[in-house]
């Protein structure tokens, strides 16, 4: 009897947890489909349901990055200039995180914790928008305009903790004999390091890389603060279109960021999804 009800107990949380499971998978897909809805709608309103479907805005999308007419004329620039800085922070967040991560798990030294946990916390500690006004005040004050790079570093500070947390966590499962073997076969620490430690890892760096271009091309509030006439990222083009025209063809354009968020993922996984494990 009392098995039956271990059992029965047992099948109603678990009913319970998928149930809950379901409606929050729910909550965060619903904005998704209705921007996807949106966009293939017929009408020039925010109609909900669309009324029909359509693919005319789409070819709107499509002939306004042609001929570059009315306020979308800076709509082909963003995105590249969208693309640049996604590269810029990915490359950059490479190049810092991946020694940081690795002194951070084989060096030990005074405070060590205390600065994992900073590093690893930034995100929590600092708001975007306290960090963008506080990157502004910066700017403004030493009178440096460094275009692209301003929005690059900002973002650079947001992604590195993403980029060593994957590289963090790929270094753990290493064995430390694996580098120390490599330097007694006659390696010096920089050769043992790139030729054993940097494969083995590579499933996490390209992990932190793929998190990082992603959280790059889509941020919204540090490029908001840093942004010029000269770097104009595609996520302040949508918000500028959003407060003056609220076009159908925004949805278009949302729809294909998330198209190309999803191949990119799907496309690093595929390539190194079952790669830089330790063996």
């Amino acid at each position: 009897m009392g098995d039956n009800a271990s059992i029965g107990r047992a099948g109603v949380e678990a009913a319970v947890v998928a149930g809950l499971t379901c409606v929050l998978l729910v909550l965060l897909l619903l904005p998704i489909a209705m921007v996807l809805a949106m966009s293939f709608t017929s009408v020039t309103t925010l109609q909900f349901p669309p009324p029909e479907l359509s693919l005319r805005w789409y070819a709107d999308v499509w002939s306004m990055i042609g001929d570059g007419r009315n306020d979308f004329t800076r709509l082909r620039e963003s995105f590249v200039t969208s693309l640049l800085i996604a590269a810029l922070t990915s490359l950059t967040c490479l190049i810092a995180g991946v020694p940081a991560s690795y002194a951070l798990i084989r060096f030990r030294f005074r405070g060590r914790r205390v600065v994992e946990e900073f590093l690893l916390s930034v995100p929590i500690i600092f708001p975007t928008v306290v960090l963008g006004v506080a990157l502004l005040v910066i700017v403004s004050v030493s009178g440096l305009d460094l275009g692209v790079l301003q929005i690059v570093l900002a973002h650079s500070i947001i992604g590195l903790p993403f980029m060593m947390r994957n590289c963090v966590a790929a270094l753990h499962g290493i064995d430390p004999s694996f580098q120390e073997a490599a330097k007694t076969l006659g390696a010096s620490s920089i050769r043992a390091f790139v030729e054993v430690i940097l494969p083995l890892i590579r499933g996490g760096m390209s992990s932190g890389v793929l998190l990082v271009f992603i959280l790059s091309f889509n941020e919204f509030t540090l490029s908001y603060f840093l942004y010029t006439v000269d770097v104009f990222p595609l996520s302040i083009w949508l918000f500028q279109q959003s407060n003056t025209s609220f076009s159908p063809a925004i949805f278009a354009v949302s729809s294909l960021m998330i198209v190309l968020n999803i191949a990119v993922i799907l496309i690093i996984d595929k390539t190194f999804g079952t790669q830089g494990a330790a063996r």
